[in-house]
This record gives C-alpha cells, structure tokens and sequence, in this order.
C-alpha cells in the first residue's frame, strides 16, 4: 500500500522534486503513442504524433486493415504495428488521400437506411432561435461544472453545421465531414441538459412540446435519445473528441434521469471511445482554432487532455459510490508532461494555484484532484482488499495528505473567509457554486475513505461524521444559491443522501457524549431531510432517497429515546472546522435506546447510493398523512413509502446494515 505524506500534491513541471503519484500501471496507455489525426470539437485538427517512428502517415489501406482486425493504431507492439513498420520503411507508397488530414471526406461505410435515418434525426433539431437560447443556458449554467466544451469552438463549428448545404445533406455521409457528422449528436445532448436548467415558463421554447402535459424534461430525454442514436448511426469508426463529449453528456443526462446503472454504461463506453482516439496517451497537440480565427491564452488548454481528466474523475467517483471497477488511470505528472510547450502545460494543470489571474472551471477540478480526488483509487482498492485493520494505517495517512492538501488551496478556493474578488467579475459567476461543490466534493471522498471502518475503529467515526455534516452543510448552501429548477440533477442527491445515511448509523452505533451533540446531528438530518423532500417534487432519484431516510430518521428517533428536538430557527448549521466530536465507541452504554450487544463489529457498513440503485433498498408506498404523524411537525414531507412499519426492502443480505434496521423495527 502507498505510503502517503502530507505534501503529496503534484507538481507538472519537469524540475518539480516534490512527492510523485505512485507508479502503478495505465490502462491501455504502456508506452504508445499515435500517428493518426483526430479532430476537436470546432472540427479543427488535433494532431496526434507517435514519438518512437517517423511521423510519416499510415497508408489508408493499412489503417483500415488495423480497425478491421480490431488493433489499436496507438500501440507500438502488436501485429499490426509490426506490419505497418514493415510497410513505412519497406518504401510503399502513401496514397494521396492520406496525406492530408480529413477535412471533407470520411472513411465510413454507411448504407442508404443509416443516411436516410441521420437526415431525419437531424431534422428534429429546433428552428435556431430555440438553440441559440439553449446553447446560452448550457454554457451559462451547465458547462462550468465540468468544462467539457470551449464556447467560442462550439460556436464557430454550430456556425459551420448551419452553413452545410441541402444538397450535401440529402447526398450522404460521403460527402460531410466528420465531424459535422458527428456535431448533430453533441448539439442534441446539449440542449438536453439546458433543458433540465432552462426557465420553465419560456414563451420561446414552449411551442416545442408536440404533446399535452410534455415538459422540458420530457423533451430533454427525447434530445439525449436522440444523440445516443445518431452515435450508434455512426459507429466506432467514426470516433472524434465530440464523440466522447456526447458519451459523457449522456452518462450525466442519465444519472440525472434516475438510470444511474445505464449511466455507468454509458460512461464505459465513452472511455472506451476516448482511448480508440488516444486522449488517454495524452500525445495531443494544442487544438488549431478554425481558420481566421485568433487563438486566446483560455485556448491554450487542451480540448483532449481536459476531457479525458474529467472522464478519470467520474470514473473514479462512480466506482467508489457505487462499488464498480475502476476503468482508467492516470499519472498527472506524467500525463501533463506529454505537453511539451512549457507554457501550455502550466497553463492547464498548475494554473489552479494562481492568486492573481482570475479561476476558470478547470481550475476547481484540478484543486479537487490534487487535494483530495486523487485518492479515490487507493480508497477503492482498500474496499476491494475487505478493508482489514492492517490497511488502517494507509487509511489514517491519507487522510493525514488530503488535511495538509487543503492548507495548499489558493485563497479563492477557501471555505472559510475566501478571497471573493474574482465572484462577481465576468465569466466568474459560477465561482460561489463551484467553491461549495469543491468542498463538498473534498469531503465526499474523507467520507469514502472512513466509511467501511465506521464501525471498528473510533477515529473513522469520528471523521467521518465531521465530513457528512460538512457535506449537508455545502449542500445547504448550495441549495440556497439555487432555483427548483437547478435542482433536476443528481449532484445534491449523491451527496445528501450518503451523509445523513452515515450520520444515523454513526449515531445508532456510537453513544454521543452528550445530547447537545446528538441535537446537532438530528438537526443535520432533518434539514438534509427538508432538502431532500424539496428536490423530490422535481428529481426521482431524491423522492426514492427521501423515503429511506424518513424510514431510518423514524428507526433513529425510536432507539435514541424520547429526546426533544429543536425546532427549526431557519439558520444554517454552523460549518464544523477542525473540530472533532468526542465518540467513544468501547463505551457498554445503553442510554438512549442503543444497545450494547447489537452485531454492529460484524455489520457491513452502507453504500447508500449503491444500496439504492443495486440493491434497490426502498420502502412500500403508503398514504402522506399517515407519514406526516409519525414526523416532527416542522418537516414538510411529500409522499412518502412505508408498509409493515418502517422496514426496508431490496435485494440486500442478511448481514447489511439495512437488515439489522429491519431487526431493530421489529423490537420497537
């Protein structure tokens, strides 16, 4: 296991003597490099240069050979490698038409029906008015949370689709480009997601639903539909960036959509596409702007090398979440260093440290990695090893890391006093949000790494309990800075859900000092529980979570006693800091309805949000009224679902900590 220190942050530059990631081996990446020209979104040329041969062009004929068999034309070492060695310095002649990058042919065999079905698809895209208003929402309100798309090369390639003739269109495939082929499909997961954030009451927009009763949303999943065939249409010869731009918008369009198990599929797929192009080689050359156009210092970054940090990211996170192998990997410094330009590689993964230029979305998601991100992949084989007690001591140093990682975040970054003067400058608006996403985030994965000891060691108790309040607090905050309609998406369900699950078991297991403590974590529940209540109007996945945690809010109040709680002063929770609440687990106390001898030392801790959509933990459907007695009166529950008491249902085992909940229901 690593041995981490507490100065473990990446530097990118190659003079850098500071600690290094541990070397373990890349997916798919050992050494290659590319020969072949991909393309960006804005349709210019990515060029992609094999370091260990000449960098003359494979023939067509050989590079079809290699797709046809199946081979990567990134690796140096297999069959096919060997053959096209044979063939560059055996003196066979290129072809003219691979000479030059593709700009207005392609190399897709697709019959008449697959052309006929593109141009209908295509033709369901809205009149341009419409677009433009949602494109204008998505890059507003959308794009800053992952930074998947550059605004101005969107803009210039919707500029380029709009200018593509009816002639060619009703010509075919042969005679589009690629990636105008491939635009349609990236434009449709767009407007997608803008529609689960566009105002609802849009006069503008309105007349796009066909249907009686059809919502935004409605619609929205007709358009991600529709991206996921035009890409089937196109098939895995046709791959460019936006092709895996739209595979992710698609994982995210279906986590928000309640299909969490369809959205790891989609995410694997889009990796896979990913690494059929070579972003995970990270042998991209800065992305050429259209012609005419003059490159800005925010071009510098690399359209290939920040999608594929962002597809390793949520790679890690859904497996850690929801307990599923791990498909990527990255070793920063390494990967950074594959940009040559000084400059340009700085500018994109050390820009993040700046006190002075203003932050961009990128620059959120590289603090988050180099703080506390990067260690979801050690927490996640401490899981898969059956977290032993010998592991704890990794445990305890990584958390050691990500503490002195966070004393290393510039001032803009800070929960607590941060310096706000870049918050309300242009272009920074998302700044406010970003910052509690970050630091919800941070303390997402000190909750992952403490949660399978919760119930064997104190100290895991402990932290965790002080991150999951940490996280209902961000997420408090969060939901003040939001309108209804920002909230269709999974993010605040993710994290809500997992922390006041966490809070509840801590709090069945662990007698708490005093009950001003055990006050503060029923208050966090409940305002989790309020939030959670608010998103289900709007959000499937936050109504199956709220009547969980009503369930274990009922089974916590019961084995805790009859102790009063708080109404609610309409104040939020201050923020726990450093601070550290006094659990004693080895404690034979029974106060407040908790019981010495329950199994908790053999009890498998919860994954809630894995539990929920693998094991489909959930409860009976019963009448509000019913529900809302069993509550505090300040608690405006929905609908909520209970039958045979409070039970919970699923395909969990007997040893799950959802089972001993049934077994507690039984004895109250």
């Amino acid at each position: 296991m690593t041995d981490w220190r507490p100065q473990d942050i990446c530097q990118y530059d190659a003079e850098s003597k500071s600690c290094q990631p541990p070397k373990t081996p890349q997916s798919g990446a050992s050494g290659s490099g590319l020969s072949d020209i991909s393309r960006d979104i804005n349709g210019s040329d990515a060029l992609l240069y094999q370091t260990t041969t000449s960098d003359t062009e494979i023939p067509k004929q050989l590079q079809d050979k290699i797709r046809d068999f199946g081979y990567s034309s990134h690796g140096n070492y297999n069959s096919m490698s060997l053959l096209r060695t044979a063939e560059l310095h055996g003196g066979q002649p290129t072809t003219s038409s691979s000479s030059s990058p593709r700009t207005s042919t392609n190399n897709l065999n697709i019959g008449s029906d697959s052309n006929r079905k593109f141009k209908e698809a295509v033709r369901q895209l809205p009149p341009q008015t419409c677009i433009d208003r949602l494109i204008n929402t998505f890059f507003v309100e959308i794009n800053w949370q992952y930074d998947l798309l550059d605004e101005e090369s969107f803009r210039k390639q919707l500029v380029l689709w709009k200018e593509t003739s009816y002639s060619d269109l009703q010509a075919g495939f042969e005679r589009l480009a690629l990636e105008t082929i491939v635009f349609p499909a990236l434009l449709f997961q767009v407007l997608a997601h803008a529609l689960l954030f566009h105002p609802p009451h849009d006069e503008a927009i309105s007349p796009l639903m066909t249907m009686a009763d059809m919502t935004f949303v409605d619609l929205g999943i007709e358009y991600s539909d529709r991206s996921a065939e035009l890409l089937e249409l196109i098939g895995k010869r046709g791959i460019t960036i936006a092709t895996v731009q739209a595979g992710l918008l698609r994982a995210s369009f279906l986590k928000s959509s309640g299909q969490v198990i369809e959205a790891w599929h989609a995410l694997g797929a889009a990796i896979r596409d990913a690494q059929e192009i070579g972003l995970h080689t990270g042998r991209i050359v800065a992305d050429q702007p259209p012609k005419g156009a003059t490159p800005r210092r925010e071009n510098f970054s690399l359209v290939g090398h920040k999608v594929w940090v962002v597809l390793h990211i949520w790679d890690l996170h859904m497996a850690v979440v929801l307990g599923r192998p791990i498909a990527t990997d990255i070793q920063i410094d390494e990967y950074a260093r594959t940009i040559q330009d000084e400059t340009k590689r700085q500018d994109l993964f050390s820009h993040w440290k700046t006190e002075i230029d203003p932050p961009r979305p990128f620059d959120i998601i590289m603090a988050g990695y180099n703080v506390a991100y990067r260690y979801f992949k050690d927490i996640h084989q401490i899981e898969a090893n059956g977290a032993k007690p010998e592991d704890y001591t990794t445990v305890e140093n990584i958390h050691t890391a990500i503490q002195a990682n966070m004393k290393l975040l510039p001032s803009w970054c800070l929960l607590v006093n941060p310096n706000t003067t870049f918050d309300q400058l242009p272009g920074c608006q998302w700044l406010p949000m970003a910052r509690d996403g970050l630091w919800s985030l941070i303390n997402l994965v000190i909750l992952a790494l403490h949660r399978p000891f919760i119930f064997s060691f104190v100290n895991s108790r402990t932290e965790a309990l002080k991150a999951a309040k940490s996280i209902l607090m961000a997420q408090e905050r969060l939901f003040a800075r939001t309108e209804p309609r920002h909230r269709k998406v999974f993010n605040p369900v993710y994290a809500s859900f997992d922390s006041i699950v966490l809070i509840a078991a801590i709090c069945l297991v662990s007698p708490i000092l005093d009950d001003g403590q055990l006050l503060e974590c029923t208050k966090c529940v409940e305002k989790g529980m309020q939030r959670l209540g608010n998103i289900s109007q709007s959000n499937s996945m936050a109504a199956s979570a709220y009547g969980v945690v009503c369930s274990l809010y009922h089974t916590l109040m019961h084995r805790l006693g009859t102790i009063p709680i708080a109404e609610d002063d309409g104040e939020p929770l201050p923020d726990l800091g450093p601070m550290s609440l006094p659990i004693k687990g080895d404690l034979d106390i029974t106060s407040h309805g908790q019981l010495a001898e329950l199994p908790f030392d053999t009890l498998l801790p919860p994954r809630p949000t894995h539990d929920l959509f693998f094991d489909h933990v959930s409860i009976p459907q019963m009448p509000v009224a019913n529900a809302l007695d069993q509550f505090p009166s300040h608690l405006d529950a929905p609908t909520v679902n209970m039958l045979d008491g409070w039970n919970f249902e699923g395909d969990f085992s007997d040893s799950s900590f959802w089972n001993l909940m049934n077994e507690l229901n039984k004895s109250n």
